[in-house]
């Protein structure tokens, strides 16, 4: 069932069996939150950038993360992490990054071999569940739930980056999903 259905039972994202909760997420919501992932990131590189590589690098006590920068490079490592290796997950550590040009290259590298990798798949095969060794656990997941992680995760960390520019003296962001959207105003 794709999202956005109207099933009384289902709502079109989840649904439970026996065997309990199995997505049913589909290619276009996947792209869809793809689109939102580089909405999101483009919001955050012009608050930022402008800011220069010195900010980016600069410490931010309190906030979680030692630098603005690790929390990005963080986010962008989790495509490896999680999309290098369709067997598991990724011991590969994140790269050393000291400029927003580096930044820039790092993320353009990951998300090319996400759309390499979502690309390659059938529709049956993004959508069928299969074994994969996550941290050395075996797990069932489609790789559908596995790019739907990792663009999740991406947007879970926008909270972080939010702390992290409010401990560096910068207004906050706010970046939804309805401001990534057309515009949709009436008349």
């Amino acid at each position: 069932m794709r999202i956005g259905s109207t099933s009384d039972t289902d709502f079109g994202v989840r649904v439970h069996s026996s065997s309990g909760w199995s997505s049913s997420i589909d290619r276009a919501a996947i792209e869809d939150l793809f689109v939102f992932t580089d909405y999101s990131w483009r919001e955050y590189a012009e608050a930022v950038r402008p800011l220069g590589d010195e900010t980016l690098m600069k410490s931010a006590p309190g906030s979680g993360w030692p630098a603005l920068r690790d929390a990005l490079v963080h986010i962008n490592w989790a495509y490896v992490r999680w999309l290098a290796d369709p067997a598991g997950t990724s011991a590969t550590e994140p790269e050393k990054i000291s400029s927003w040009d580096e930044l820039e290259d790092y993320r353009r590298r990951v998300r090319g071999r996400f759309r390499e990798f979502i690309d390659s798949l059938s529709d049956d095969v993004l959508m069928s569940p299969r074994e994969m060794n996550i941290d050395g656990e075996p797990m069932r997941y489609s790789p559908a739930d596995i790019f739907v992680h990792v663009l999740l995760h991406e947007r879970e960390h926008h909270g972080d980056l939010n702390t992290l520019l409010y401990q560096l003296g910068v207004e906050p962001l706010i970046v939804e999903y309805r401001f990534s959207l057309p515009d949709r105003a009436l008349g």
